[in-house]
């Protein structure tokens, strides 16, 4: 049986994805704060707010498979446009600093560290995907009203880019409100049926 490894996935909107995935007949790890109430599901899990490099690196030392599916589902935003409209006193500021600095790791940093980490278990074949956003695309509306956020989604999306050099790798803009695609589009994918090549897979 196939393995898949999904971060984040342990919410309402992950089930889509750890469905996708177990009609495609893979067994599914999920590392999140939330536990799947999927029975079949093997849960990991951690506490976002003191998951650092060392907490991770001791989780992924455990994992002694071959992985074939990848998934990055979590999230973490600091900064709004109230952020840019009021001044901060020096405690709220360095607060705000550091929130931000943690998001960024959470976000963006956390994918690269994983699957580097990972790299002796995962194989030409292992297919590796990221939950991105219309935001993107500079052009968006709204775009600019969460920056950090944005920001991350997009470096996601050039991750995932460098990444398909070596793997098959995809990314998924998503319309929660159409959840059961996502999931028949997971699906489609674990079972090859849907080429993964950088590519951005949008949900109408």
């Amino acid at each position: 049986m196939k393995r898949a490894l999904l971060i984040g996935c342990g919410n309402q909107r992950g089930s889509q994805i750890i469905r996708g995935c177990e009609e495609a007949n893979y067994k599914v790890t999920n590392i999140g704060s939330s536990v799947s109430a999927i029975p079949s599901v093997e849960n990991i899990k951690i506490d976002w707010n003191s998951l650092d490099l060392i907490t991770l690196h001791k989780i992924l030392k455990e994992i002694d498979h071959k992985i074939d599916f990848v998934f990055f589902n979590q999230n973490a935003s600091t900064l709004s446009p109230t952020d840019f409209a009021t001044s901060k006193d020096t405690l709220e500021l360095w607060n705000t600093v550091k929130s931000w600095s943690r998001s960024h790791w959470l976000s963006s940093q956390l994918p690269y560290f994983l699957l580097q980490s990972l790299n002796s278990r995962l194989h030409t074949d292992c297919i590796l995907g990221w939950m991105l956003s219309s935001f993107i695309d500079i052009k968006q509306n709204g775009v600019e009203k969460h920056p950090d956020y944005s920001g991350y989604k997009f470096t996601n999306y050039l991750i995932m880019k460098n990444f398909s050099k070596t793997f098959k790798c995809f990314g998924i803009d998503p319309k929660f409100e159409k959840a059961e695609k996502i999931q028949l589009l997971v699906k489609d994918i674990c079972l090859n049926k849907r080429k993964c090549n950088g590519n951005v897979f949008s949900i109408d």
